[in-house]
């Protein structure tokens, strides 16, 4: 082949392969297009579904009442969208300012009377309200027989009473002020109402002998004395002779019965407390602690003091292998829990605190003040609480 058929050829072949790659390109760019059509297509049919999908719930809302939308506001203007209630902190509507809280709502029943002169229910409810913004009080009448049963089911001792669900154990509120709150027997958080100053108005019911150490038998007296005791208070070494005087004079008369409540924050309380609970198990309560309040002092002081009162309950003798062994004991424990759970239910906040026939007198007790409560015909008036 000559030199010029070579480079015709050569041209021929790269023409060829030009117009391949042209036609090659051009191809490209339909299938571009295509692609660019079909994505477009996708786009409008999602956009498209997105919208069915809008108008179903909507019209399912309307249907059944859903609170997807609110379809009045499309036409009235009126309403908030769910986007600006959860920006917002403060809305007005309708003349009415709505506040957001991040804590729930919180349903705290009230016990209460309308013939109680005595109670505050108002006033505790304004000061509550303004520590949990979210509260709903919801009122009991404990003078209707529904009322009654119902605060007789919540172990409700006295009016006003306050009963909170458990929603306000995630309350600011709660965090700062857990200790006044204890769980009910319902699973409901009682409120230690009477341990912020909020005075009892009216008693339901008062606390009975059992559960009790007895210092005596008997119960057929005219005379019941229920003393709330902490051990280790200081009145108490002052009111055990006054208590012993008027038992020995009123012999028969009187039936005086001691529940221990011990100060857990107080050193040496929850041990004193076990020792005497354990001398009442033997009936050796009286022998224990007039050893006990003669060393009163020391008792409060010790770093030993487990070894102090075993000491005591030898020079008082009792049986000091059983003795150690209730000390020791889960159900004395348990015993001394109970006891202090009624004696919330029942108000007392002071050690010590007496019920005599039912009546409450707080703090302690002068000989003549105890002698005139015990003594005649059982006509009583409370020394303090007049």
């Amino acid at each position: 082949m000559s030199k010029e058929q070579e480079e015709k050829k050569t041209t021929e072949d790269v023409q060829e392969e030009v117009s391949v790659d042209e036609k090659s390109t051009k191809d490209d760019m339909q299938e571009d297009v295509e692609v660019a059509e079909d994505v477009q297509d996708v786009a409008t049919d999602k956009k498209q579904h997105k919208t069915l999908i809008a108008l179903v719930i909507l019209f399912a809302g309307v249907a059944c009442g859903s609170l997807f939308i609110d379809v009045a506001q499309l036409f009235t203007q009126k309403g908030f969208s769910a986007r600006a209630l959860e920006d917002a902190q403060v809305v007005e509507y309708d003349g009415k300012t709505w506040v957001r809280y991040d804590d729930p709502k919180i349903v705290v029943e009230v016990f209460d009377a309308d013939d109680c002169t005595e109670c505050v229910t108002d006033e505790v409810l304004v000061r509550l309200r303004s520590l949990i913004p979210t509260l709903e009080a919801h009122r009991i009448d404990v003078r209707t027989a529904e009322g009654m049963a119902y605060a007789k089911e919540n172990d409700v001792k006295h009016i006003p009473a306050f009963i909170f669900d458990n929603n306000v154990m995630e309350s600011d509120f709660y965090q700062q002020a857990a200790i006044l709150f204890s769980d009910n027997k319902n699973n409901k958080q009682y409120f230690d109402a009477p341990s912020v100053g909020v005075p009892i108005g009216e008693y339901l019911e008062t606390p009975v002998a059992e559960g009790g150490i007895a210092l005596d038998n008997h119960e057929n007296a005219q005379h019941v004395v229920i003393l709330y005791d902490n051990p280790l208070a200081k009145e108490s070494a002052t009111i055990y002779p006054i208590v012993e005087k008027v038992r020995a004079e009123q012999k028969e008369q009187m039936h005086t019965v001691i529940k221990i409540v011990a100060d857990t924050e107080q050193k040496n309380s929850l041990a004193a407390a076990r020792a005497l609970y354990c001398a009442g198990q033997q009936q050796k309560y009286t022998e224990y602690v007039k050893v006990f309040y003669a060393n009163h002092a020391a008792v409060i002081k010790s770093d030993a003091v487990t070894e102090l009162l075993h000491g005591y309950a030898t020079r008082s003798g009792l049986d000091v292998t059983q003795f150690d062994a209730c000390v020791a004991e889960n159900t004395t424990q348990e015993m001394l829990e109970s006891t202090a759970r009624e004696a919330a239910q029942y108000g007392v906040i002071y050690a010590p605190t007496f019920f005599i026939d039912g009546t409450p007198h707080i703090g302690v007790m002068t000989y003549q003040e105890l002698k005139e409560q015990v003594a005649g015909d059982g006509t009583m008036q409370a020394a303090g609480n007049e």
